[in-house]
């Protein structure tokens, strides 16, 4: 009687010991094999320049205004590519002359990019992309002030009208390297030229005439009709010009050929969306193809059904 109930107070405690190591064992296991088991090992991004009569060489002589053109090959070698950035770098300072996130699979990166020649004596061009493991690729090449300058001719449209998004006056979509201008029918067959929208909120209070482009995701918002474009232009606006009024009228009225558009632009403040577009206002850009231009604002209305008049200066 007594050694039955021995057994009867410890049968329990013996079957929870039993359950517990039951479960135990199989985790202590797991936890052996995954501590052992080798991290998958970080893959390597590459990154080269492209070569060629059409592309800047390392160590060339470039005058002053003349084009810079740097074709860039990426892949993040099995992860996505998610980074591309190009610098400028002089003995003052680095400033970046492209700088984007992405989302690049398998098919790679394949990209060329246009630059224009300043003043300085030497630049360092430093291309880096980098992949979903971090890990980053990079390349350079230098270029030399030549002698002389290659300013080039430009294009000049003037007194372009375009409505607002809830306008329909005028047309909503502009070609730059035309100054034709289209409506949401019309524009059908040349989404691919389209550089320039233009659209009207108030932002912190204050009302925006606002300058914009398709490929600005938040322009969608206002022009819906741009989200199925089988090619949405990016144009990137110096806004620190504009907003700081770096250049007059007077001097865009003198332009005649693009030494003003080149330097004007200011790569370091840039967007694809530019506000306070008040008349008066001379705003830097430079378009997907990699031309400078100058756009002055002749008249912008106030109010989202309005109109905003502009004259444009861009290379040819």
């Amino acid at each position: 009687m007594l050694i039955l109930n021995r057994l009867t107070t410890k049968g329990p405690h013996f079957l929870l010991t039993g359950v517990w190591l039951f479960l135990l064992i199989p985790l202590a296991i797991c936890s052996i094999f995954l501590s052992c088991a080798k991290d998958e090992p970080v893959k390597l991004a590459s990154l080269i320049l492209k070569t060629g009569t059409k592309y800047a060489k390392n160590g060339e002589h470039i005058p002053v205004g003349g084009s810079i053109k740097i074709g860039v090959l990426a892949s993040g070698a099995g992860v996505p590519l998610t980074y591309i950035r190009i610098d400028r770098i002089t003995n003052k300072d680095t400033v970046t002359q492209w700088d984007r996130g992405i989302f690049i699979g398998n098919e790679g990166f394949d990209a060329d990019f246009l630059f224009s020649k300043d003043t300085s004596a030497v630049e360092l061009w430093r291309v880096m992309a980098m992949n979903s493991d971090r890990d980053t690729a990079t390349s350079t090449l230098t270029i030399y002030k030549g002698s002389g300058t290659a300013y080039g001719p430009i294009n000049y449209f003037e007194n372009i009208k375009l409505s607002f998004q809830n306008g329909n006056l005028y047309g909503h979509y502009l070609d730059v390297n035309s100054g034709n201008t289209y409506s949401e029918t019309s524009v059908n067959g040349h989404e691919s030229e389209i550089d320039i929208m233009a659209y009207y909120y108030i932002t912190s209070g204050l009302p925006s005439p606002t300058f914009t482009c398709p490929g600005y995701t938040a322009a969608t918002g206002y022009f819906p009709q741009i989200a199925n474009w089988p090619v949405k232009n990016n144009t990137l606006y110096d806004y620190q010009t504009s907003d700081n009024n770096l250049v007059t009228t007077g001097q865009f009225d003198a332009a005649d050929n693009d030494s003003l558009l080149v330097t004007a632009y200011k790569s370091d403040k840039v967007s694809g969306n530019c506000k306070y577009g008040y008349t008066g206002k001379v705003i830097p850009f430079k378009t997907q193809e990699g031309k400078y231009g100058l756009m002055k604002v002749v008249h912008a209305d106030q109010k989202d059904d309005g109109v905003i008049e502009i004259s444009i200066k861009v290379q040819k």
